[in-house]
């Protein structure tokens, strides 16, 4: 049996899962927007809560409102940083005994207060280490945001002998930085990762997002298996991404922004995924700049 076989390994999006960890929308003054962003918050926690419990993490002034809103089931928790708390995601990880332990960077107060909430023990990652900055495949392989590497001395390759250590990552496939705070590609299930497209040359993410789509069509992952690459397409009238799809075992919600764009989007991960249970969820008043639900919602691995 191989060392990566006893070691602390991080987990694939499609774990089964123990349990969603969402953020309730916290008001903006836009109060149509803001009644919208709840009642879609409301419907995609009763969406997961079919899948894995649910938890809606509250800012303490909402409480009483988010308590009365959630469908039967759902947990509320409140915390004076509700928006900061699933901000700083962490890498989640099988330990040596099949437990689940959460990777927090060092400068992380957010993910060591739901690393508690969850009941998991923690791994300390360097300084800006964020789990949206690694997405792995629970095989040994991750696609990793180039900025994880800054600040350390020895660059890249300090970088890779970290995360073997504390991750079991033993290939790294290092993506360039289209000005989005997250890695610009996501894996839909092994061997399918799905990148942001639709660009045209004039756009200033034009160039980082075309290298990324090439390196990984030309790479192979560590069990050897080549990459199958989704090009999916811009959303022409909003910030949003249809590649941060929210995966949790077998369950692929992909992000709609009202436009003519989610059909298509939608059609393409379908026809990648057959055996996967595919759904789209509206997110435009949900996801932040540059994202979609893979950032709205924390799915926490069930390792055991």
């Amino acid at each position: 049996m191989s060392n990566f076989e006893h070691s602390l390994r991080a987990a694939a999006s499609w774990s089964k899962t123990d349990r969603f960890w969402l953020a309730w929308p916290q008001n903006t003054g836009a109060r149509d927007r803001d009644q919208i962003a709840r009642d879609d918050s409301v419907a995609l926690a009763q969406l997961l809560s079919a899948h894995a419990p649910v938890t809606m993490v509250t800012a303490c002034a909402d409480l009483v409102q988010c308590s009365l809103q959630m469908p039967a089931g759902v947990m509320t928790l409140p915390t004076t940083s509700s928006q900061s708390l699933l901000a700083q995601q962490p890498v989640w990880l099988a330990g040596l005994s099949g437990q689940v332990l959460a990777g927090i960077a060092a400068d992380c107060p957010g993910g060591l207060d739901l690393a508690r909430a969850a009941g998991v023990d923690v791994v300390e990652l360097p300084a800006g280490w964020r789990g949206d900055l690694i997405e792995c495949d629970g095989e040994g392989t991750a696609l990793v945001a180039a900025r994880l590497a800054d600040g350390l001395a020895g660059g890249r390759d300090e970088a890779e002998r970290l995360m073997r250590e504390k991750l079991g990552i033993l290939q790294v496939i290092w993506l360039e930085d289209p000005g989005i705070d997250r890695v610009p590609a996501r894996y839909l299930a092994p061997g399918v990762v799905a990148v942001p497209g639709g660009h045209g040359v004039s756009h200033p993410s034009y160039a980082a997002l075309s290298a990324n789509r090439d390196r990984l069509r030309m790479t192979s992952d560590r069990v050897g298996r080549s990459l199958t690459v989704l090009d999916l397409p811009c959303p022409s009238r909003q910030t949003g991404c249809y590649s941060d799809c929210m995966v949790a075992g077998d369950l692929v919600v992909v992000p709609e922004f009202e436009e003519g764009a989610d059909s298509q989007a939608f059609a393409q991960v379908v026809a990648a995924l057959p055996d996967s249970r595919v759904v789209a969820f509206p997110a435009t008043h949900l996801a932040g700049p540059g994202n979609g639900l893979g950032r709205t919602v924390l799915a926490q691995p069930k390792m055991n």
